[in-house]
């Protein structure tokens, strides 16, 4: 794994985030067995933002240029400044060092190319949003950048500088910030907007954002890690030889040559009539699962397991998307279904064509809220609708996240479903409780969920009102 070199200081806590996320996100990665080498050069913040406010960029230019040759000589070989208005003497150190730096302009562009965004809105500091090299990458590309008027942009830098360059996050500021992108969407027509601070994530996100928000961060953060990981990934997807069947309650289940299987999670449960069953799930390298291995037996009779083994197939486009999915082993009759995907501009899948063993069945189509949660999904053949979902509501809470979700359905014979699920989260963001009331129940469904130190489902409790319905517990085995 490359070593990781990272300009820091500007400031202490978006330097933290990225500390933190990289060594999160390998390890979880690597299924807990590698984290990342990593060395900080971290700046005087006040000399460095001294040097931008004062226009002094050859000593700024010098200052940071310092810092990334020391990087160099301490090994490291992905190297990045983790500050967007640093960026303002980017080329300059990219000359004097010959170290090809990953850049948050360049990564962040190459993004809303693949959104297929045409017109996006910037918030930054004053520079960022003023100055030319934040937006040189996206004119090149011919996409328009709008920035706020100037009254907002003062009041933008002012909060970033006051309050989130100290990690303060006021429910005051979020609106202010919401109310000025409502301003730049009916103004300016902007489709997204770029967050061109590295401490602007603290505050803003998609969910609570009335456009998409491109958080230069979490883009920047990924390419890293891909930058990184180059070398394991390859290694990664080779099939293992050694991996060659998969031995399941005495049944061999052959794995085909061209798929990796890179860990297995099982799920041993058993519920209040003595029933215990176990799944075992054996994911690809995308996180998708090739195979699953359901064997049930009665508690007062262990010798008499019953099987079922469903397998999957998925063909991949480019950028990690599914383009084309194949069960089979899902029903009694011996039918071959794929699906094969078409997704909008934000990796969403808009339509889904199922077929049964090669003859078209169905479309499903998908719509989309702000948040990018489905709010409707309907099922056709031909001319005719079958079933389609009348609408989702959501409700979210402080942090964006769902807090409460109802699903009414109408099928193709008139009946209403309807289906409530409310979310509760840990200080992580994991969902910890989730209840379920469906039309007709007196009371809710409901499961706990407990969590491993990597963010693995460790325990799932599952309840109907105050009545034990079942526990599951889950284990995980990763493949070299």
């Amino acid at each position: 794994m490359k070593k990781i070199g990272l300009v820091g200081g500007t400031g202490p806590e978006s330097t933290l985030m990225y500390y933190r996320e990289l060594n999160t996100r390998i390890d979880r990665m690597t299924g807990g067995k590698q984290m990342p080498e990593i060395v900080i050069e971290s700046v005087d913040f006040r000399r460095a933002w001294e040097y931008v406010s004062s226009g002094r960029y050859d000593l700024l230019a010098d200052y940071l240029t310092e810092k990334v040759n020391r990087l160099k000589q301490s090994g490291a070989e992905v190297i990045s400044l983790t500050a967007a208005t640093m960026h303002v003497v980017y080329d300059e150190i990219t000359e004097r060092t010959r170290v090809p730096m990953v850049s948050i302009p360049r990564v962040v562009c190459e993004e809303v190319k693949r959104r297929q965004y045409r017109r996006i809105g910037l918030l930054g500091t004053i520079f960022t949003m003023e100055k030319d090299y934040m937006k040189k990458d996206f004119l090149e590309a011919g996409i328009e950048v709008c920035i706020p008027d100037p009254a907002d942009r003062i009041l933008i830098a002012r909060r970033i500088f006051e309050e989130l360059e100290f990690g303060i996050v006021k429910e005051s500021t979020l609106r202010e910030f919401q109310w000025i992108i409502q301003k730049m969407i009916d103004s300016q027509g902007i489709e997204a907007v770029v967050l061109g601070c590295t401490e602007l994530p603290l505050i803003l996100h998609t969910d609570n954002c009335p456009v998409p928000c491109l958080d230069s961060v979490e883009i920047h953060i990924n390419e890293l890690i891909k930058r990184v990981m180059t070398e394991e990934r390859k290694e990664a997807n080779r099939p293992d030889p050694g991996l060659s069947e998969i031995v399941i309650a005495g049944q061999k289940i052959p794995v085909d040559g061209e798929e990796h299987v890179a860990y297995r999670r099982t799920t041993h449960s058993s519920d209040s009539f003595g029933v215990e069953t176990r799944k075992d799930f054996f994911y690809d390298s995308h996180d998708n699962p090739v195979c699953l291995v359901e064997t049930s037996q009665l508690e007062r009779n262990p010798n008499t397991p019953s099987g079922l083994v469903i397998r999957r197939k998925y063909k991949y486009n480019e950028d990690g998307t599914i383009a084309e999915q194949t069960t089979s082993g899902d029903n009694p009759f011996g039918t071959v279904t794929t699906s094969r995907f078409t997704y909008n501009s934000r990796k969403k899948v808009s339509l889904e064509h199922r077929f049964e063993d090669s003859m078209e069945t169905g479309v499903l189509s998908y719509d989309y809220d702000s948040h990018d949660n489905p709010i409707r999904v309907t099922l056709s053949t031909g001319d005719n609708v079958i079933r389609t979902t009348q609408g989702i509501k959501y409700t979210y809470d402080v942090n964006g996240r769902v807090a409460y979700k109802q699903m009414l359905y109408h099928s193709g014979d008139g009946a209403m479903i309807t289906i409530q699920t409310w979310y509760e989260y840990d200080e992580q963001g994991r969902v910890v409780i989730e209840k379920n009331l469906r039309a007709g129940a007196e009371v809710p469904e409901w499961r706990k969920n407990f969590y491993d130190g990597n963010d693995r489902l460790i325990k799932s409790t599952r309840y109907q009102g105050d009545d034990l319905l079942a526990n599951e517990i889950y284990e995980y085995e990763f493949y070299q």
